[in-house]
């Protein structure tokens, strides 16, 4: 056959083949579009063969749809379609349909229409979330700091770094640009190195499917922690970064010279806050055993590490801190065995549980479970990043010493949480998303929606409380994390499959259709990344709220930061949380 009439068979095989495989009707109607506010909404990547599969088509006015046309698109020996009903469901966001095929487990690539819309193609198979996991670990090389990575920026910041208080010359060369930007946070990079084991120790060398191994993780994990290293003071407690400016502003948010002793050179905050200095503990513990039997002298480095951290400190604080207390003492008692890191963990375990509203509160019978802020306040426990970490803590806690006499509560607190505070407050919403937050009545100017008696919530961060507020990506994530984590423990299905709707909402089934990892799915927002641009298996800020709790999301291209802007801890928690799913 000549290079013609090859050519023209491509343009007949098509249409041939269609007439044979007689197409649906729908696939015809000129109409069908991707439009810029898509009615359909899905996870990008897919659905594993086995576990809910959703659908969710949004109720934009006109003729809503009875049924969606669910069909195979990878062109198999015999046409594969079926339609399913849609079924109507109130939701806070705005009714919709809903549409359900968890029983089709036979693994292809499909496309659902409903309406006159096409949904993005999506796989059905088992390891279409694990495919991900390289790319949301590369993000981790593509922003190092101290070294040259190779098409994204040249060495920089060797002179990292003086202190703001005295000028004092202290080498932290290295680690982690934290965001879209380049300072170096020890809060929220830490969070690097705590998913990059966490990945190692629940999946081992089958977590990336091209047979990689464990080399990978553990370099990424030893790069970062050599700053982490470098940022404990002689006292035995860690500085809180480099690169935050003179007074807390934006000012050392620059490339230098790479000369110390210049006028460019960054700062080094010298504060030492509790809940820094116990994700320190946590990292260098986890780094402690799994460094263990490959390299024993690097290992009993970060063990002295921690045990210098946790002995130079005086544990506790609010619910945040007590939880990531809490998690150090767990994993440093992993690490070592101690009877007096064991008993320290107990006693901050009891000191989160008396903080959990175990009665209904606020003059409703609606749900209960949640945690107060503090032991000072009434007021509950809310927070952007790690939303689920005392329930995540306390399962810990309840997996390291499942026989002990306190066990039975701490997993049953773990339940109440679940059961009668996350399951209800999900099903509020199509998309069964978890709020991100409950409050008494309305502390700041702006919309809090009723929930009963004095009790109202938001699913996004209030918007004139502070400056500072992001989207809810590590929120969700966080929550799958600790839903994951008790499916195992608890064995029970409706734990996992929220968990999924969670990393489900982050990959594409939210109300912009729009996936948040740079790399993957469809719709991308363009992120706020000013000094490299993309980095493929970077996850965003994601969908926050306005004043009336309303998801918003800068898909035009408005270098909107606080929901485009690249994190380390959403690629953490999107890394632990799948880890655990995945094993």
């Amino acid at each position: 056959m000549n290079r013609r009439s090859f050519l023209s068979s491509l343009a007949i095989a098509p249409a041939a083949l269609r007439a044979q495989q007689g197409p649906p009707r729908e696939e015809r109607v000129e109409s069908l579009t991707a439009p810029a506010k898509p009615a359909i909404a899905m996870n990008h990547l897919g659905f594993p063969p086995k576990g809910r599969k959703t659908l969710i088509y949004r109720l934009t006015g006109g003729e809503a749809p009875e049924e969606f046309l669910f069909r195979d698109i990878g062109q198999p020996p015999a046409p594969f379609q079926m339609r399913r009903p849609l079924k109507r469901v109130s939701s806070d966001f705005g009714d919709c349909l809903a549409g359900d095929f968890s029983d089709i487990d036979r693994e292809a690539m499909y496309q659902v229409t409903a309406g006159a819309e096409r949904s993005v193609p999506f796989f059905i198979r088992p390891d279409l979330w694990r495919r991900t996991l390289p790319r949301a670990v590369g993000y981790y090389r593509y922003q190092r700091c101290g070294v040259e990575v190779p098409g994204v920026h040249p060495v920089c910041h060797l002179d990292d770094a003086r202190r703001r208080d005295n000028g004092e010359r202290i080498d932290t060369v290295g680690g982690w640009h934290d965001a879209g930007d380049l300072r170096k946070w020890m809060s929220a990079t830490m969070m690097n190195g705590i998913a990059l084991i966490a990945l190692a120790r629940n999946l081992g060398e089958k977590w990336d499917l091209a047979g990689s191994g464990l080399a990978p993780l553990l370099e990424e994990t030893q790069w970062g922690n050599r700053y982490f290293l470098k940022m404990q003071d002689a006292d035995g407690r860690v500085f809180a970064d480099v690169g935050g400016g003179l007074n807390g502003d934006n000012s050392d948010n620059h490339w230098t010279d790479n000369l110390a002793g210049t006028s460019d050179d960054r700062y080094l905050n010298p504060s030492k806050s509790g809940r820094i200095q116990a994700m320190f503990v946590a990292l260098e513990a986890m780094a402690a055993e799994a460094w263990r039997g490959r390299d024993n002298a690097y290992s009993k480095r970060c063990l002295e590490a921690a045990q210098r951290c946790w002995n130079a400190n005086t544990r506790g604080g609010g619910t945040l801190d007590l939880a990531w207390w809490l998690l150090a003492g767990v994993e440093l008692n992993r690490a070592a065995p101690d009877q007096a890191v064991e008993r320290a963990a107990i006693e901050l375990g009891a000191q989160l549980l008396s903080l959990q509203v175990a009665d209904f509160a606020g003059a409703q019978k609606l749900i209960r479970g949640f945690w107060r802020a503090d032991g000072n306040s009434p007021e509950p426990y809310s927070q952007a990043v790690d939303s689920a970490l005392p329930a995540l803590a306390l399962l810990e806690l309840a997996k390291a010493l499942p026989n002990h006499p306190d066990a039975a509560r701490w997993r049953d607190a773990v339940r109440l949480h679940f059961d009668e505070y996350v399951l209800p407050m999900s099903a509020r919403s199509a998309y069964r998303i978890i709020p991100v937050g409950v409050y008494y009545g309305a502390p700041t100017s702006e919309h809090y929606r009723p929930l009963e008696g004095r009790m109202s919530y938001r699913y996004f961060l209030p918007v004139r409380k502070q400056f500072w507020w992001v989207g809810t990506t590590s929120h969700l994530e966080c929550y799958a994390l600790a839903l994951a984590t008790a499916a195992k423990m608890f064995g029970k299905t409706e734990y996992r499959d929220l968990a999924w709707r969670q990393l489900e909402w982050v990959m594409g089934a939210n109300p912009f259709a729009a996936c948040l990892m740079t790399g993957e799915g469809m719709r991308h927002p363009y992120p706020h990344s000013r000094y490299v641009g993309l980095i493929p298996g970077g996850i965003l800020n994601g969908i926050a709220g306005n004043v009336n709790d309303e998801p918003v999301l800068d898909i035009e291209y408005g270098y909107d930061w606080r929901t485009t802007e690249y994190w380390s801890p959403h690629n953490a928690y999107y890394i632990w949380a799948l880890s655990v799913l995945e094993s």
